[in-house]
């Protein structure tokens, strides 16, 4: 039981550490994803985010039980909120550039990014997710 216990312990306290380094912003910019709940209320997300080739991206490390990814497959419309704008947006996979997201992020956020992939184990699981602007919604809250 002891056992159990000491593992069930440490895989939360993992679960805490990949929360805290994902969602602040020690660690490098972090935006806020906006996406729409089973009763269309807004939940929010903090997110890492990255720009190459004239876009920007962000990453579902582990998609499967994602409960951002699960909103967003089930209702679109979304918003992201980066440098205090608040804009509507839309999130195209693009799955071609994985490993360059991968790669980004790696730079971008350091060691945090290595701790992430160390817990989050298959990243070829990952999403790329390009973000397409729709328009400013900062005015309209």
């Amino acid at each position: 039981m002891k056992q159990v216990l000491m593992v069930v312990g440490l895989m939360v306290g993992a679960l805490l550490a990949v929360s805290i380094v994902t969602a602040t912003p020690l660690v490098g910019e972090v935006v806020t994803l906006h996406t729409r709940g089973a009763g269309g209320e807004w939940e929010t997300t903090p997110l890492w985010v990255v720009d190459f080739e004239n876009a920007s991206y962000l990453r579902a490390g582990t998609p499967d039980g994602s409960g951002w990814v699960e909103r967003l497959r089930a209702n679109p419309q979304v918003r992201l909120e980066r440098d205090g704008k608040i804009e509507d947006v839309r999130l195209v996979e693009e799955a071609g550039k994985l490993q360059a997201v991968h790669g980004k992020m790696a730079d971008k956020y350091g060691w945090a990014d290595s701790f992430v992939a160390l817990m989050s184990g298959d990243r070829t699981k990952s999403l790329a997710l390009r973000i397409e602007e729709v328009g400013d919604v900062t005015r309209h809250h």
